[in-house]
C-alpha cells in the first residue's frame, strides 16, 4: 500500500490542524500493516516555497538552514506525538532534477508551454481537471489564481516562474528561476512510487488547486488513470469557532501543546472527532480527555496485575461474549471510513466491562486490549505505570 501525505511549508511550526492530518494517518497505517498490508508512507517537505525564502532573508541566514531547523522541529515533535508510521520524509529540494525532467517532459507532450521564461500547465489539455473539486469549467474560471496576462487560460498554473533580481533562484535548461509549488510533490511521489500509487492525504483545503493541480501533472506525465486510487482529506482545524491558520495569527502550535500535554491526551482529544469533520478545538477541552488516559492506563495495569497473579490456566481461555461485542466493534468503526471516535468508544465500553468483571484473566483478552491500544497509538498508556 503506498500512501503520500502533503507535508508542511518548513517555515514555521506546525499548528494542531497540521498534526491532526499526520495523526489520522499514522492510525490508517497502524490498521492497515495489523490487517497484513506492507505499508510505504512518504511525507514530502516544502523547503522550496516564497515564505521559506522570504523569512530566511528577514531572519538573514540561508534558507537551507531555517528550512532544516522547522524539518527537524516537525520530524522531533511527531516523534513526541508517537506518530511513528512515516517511512521517510522527502526534500523538495533534492528534486530539482526530476522537476526539470518532468516539466520537460509536459513541454514535449504539448501539456505545458513557455512565455518569458514562465512555464504554465496546460490545463485544457486535461479535460478532468475539476473533478476531484467537483467544479465545471465556468466555476474554475471564477476561481483565477494567480492572475497573468501571459497565461493562454487564466485556468492555468505555475510549473517554473522565471526569476529575476531576487534570491535563492535556481538554473536548469528553461533558465533561472523558481520552480512551481505543485510540480514539486509529483516530482517526489512518482520518483519514489516508480509512477501511480493507493492514497494521496492531505487537509481538505488543499483539494484545490493543490490535489487538483497534482492529478493533472501526474496523470499527464505518467500517462495512467487514475494516477491516485484513494484522496483522503481531513477536516480543517477551528479554533474557538474560528479557523485555525497562521495568516490569521490564531495558532496553537504542536510544539508548544506537547510542552502542556501528555501526548496520550493530545492524541486522544485530536481523534476524538471523525477525520472528515471540522474539528472546533476548544483549550479548555482538551484537558477533559486526561481522564480517559487515566482510565486506560488504570485498568490495563489492573488487568495485567490480575493475570500475573494468577495461578491457574489462562493463555486459552475463550473471551466473553460481552467483551468479543465490544472488539467487533471496534474494528467494525475503523472498517467504517475510519471511525476512530466510535472505535474509542468500544475501547472504553470493553475496558469498563473488563473492570467490573474482578475474576477476569485471560491473557487472550489482554492481547485483544494491547493490539487495540497499538492501533491507536497509545501502547505507552500501560507498563510501568
Amino acid at each position: 500500500m503506498k500512501i503520500f501525505v502533503c507535508g508542511p511549508t518548513v517555515y514555521d511550526s506546525i499548528h494542531l490542524g497540521h498534526a491532526r492530518t499526520y495523526l489520522v494517518y499514522d492510525v490508517l497505517v497502524r490498521y492497515l500493516k495489523l490487517k497484513g498490508f506492507d505499508v510505504i508512507l512518504i511525507v514530502n517537505i516544502t523547503d522550496l516555497d516564497d515564505k521559506v525564502f522570504d523569512k530566511a532573508e528577514w531572519e538573514g541566514i540561508a534558507f537551507k538552514d531555517l528550512a532544516n531547523r522547522y524539518t527537524q522541529e516537525f520530524i522531533t515533535n511527531l516523534e513526541k506525538l508517537k506518530i511513528n508510521s512515516i517511512n521517510a520524509f522527502h526534500k523538495a529540494s533534492d528534486y530539482l532534477n526530476e522537476i526539470e525532467y518532468q516539466i520537460d517532459h509536459l513541454i514535449k507532450k504539448g501539456c505545458a508551454y513557455q512565455v518569458d521564461g514562465d512555464i504554465f500547465f496546460d490545463v485544457s489539455s486535461f479535460p478532468n481537471y475539476g473533478l476531484l473539486s467537483n467544479q465545471t469549467h465556468q466555476e474554475l474560471m471564477l476561481r483565477r489564481l494567480n492572475s497573468n496576462p501571459k497565461k493562454r487560460d487564466q485556468r492555468d498554473f505555475f510549473l517554473w516562474r522565471s526569476w529575476i533580481g531576487k534570491k535563492p533562484n535556481f538554473k536548469n535548461k528553461f533558465g533561472i528561476g523558481r520552480p512551481g509549488w505543485h510540480i514539486e510533490d509529483t516530482a517526489i511521489s512518482i520518483s519514489i512510487f516508480k509512477g501511480g500509487y493507493d492514497i494521496h492525504g492531505g487537509a481538505l483545503d488543499l483539494v484545490f488547486p493543490h490535489h487538483e493541480a497534482e492529478i493533472a501533472q501526474g496523470e499527464s506525465i505518467i500517462s495512467q488513470h487514475p494516477f491516485v486510487k484513494y484522496w483522503v482529506h481531513t477536516g480543517l482545524l477551528f479554533l474557538e469557532d474560528e479557523k485555525m491558520s497562521k495568516s490569521l495569527g490564531n495558532i496553537i502550535s504542536l510544539k508548544d501543546s506537547l510542552d502542556q500535554f501528555d501526548p496520550d491526551i493530545l492524541r486522544l482529544y485530536l481523534l476524538s472527532c471523525h477525520y472528515r469533520e471540522t474539528f472546533n478545538l476548544k483549550r479548555n477541552e482538551i484537558k477533559k480527555f486526561e481522564s480517559q488516559v487515566t482510565l486506560i492506563r488504570n485498568i490495563v495495569t489492573r488487568l495485567t496485575k490480575r493475570i500475573l497473579g494468577f495461578k491457574g490456566i489462562q493463555n486459552n481461555l475463550p473471551i466473553k461474549t460481552l467483551f468479543k461485542n465490544h472488539i467487533n466493534n471496534f474494528y467494525a468503526s475503523l472498517e467504517n471510513d475510519l471511525d476512530i471516535p466510535k472505535a474509542l468508544n468500544a475501547l472504553i465500553f470493553l475496558l469498563r466491562a473488563v473492570d467490573k468483571d474482578m475474576v477476569s484473566t485471560n491473557q487472550n483478552l489482554l492481547n485483544e486490549i494491547l493490539k487495540m491500544l497499538s492501533v491507536l497509538g497509545l501502547e505507552s498508556s500501560f507498563g510501568e505505570k
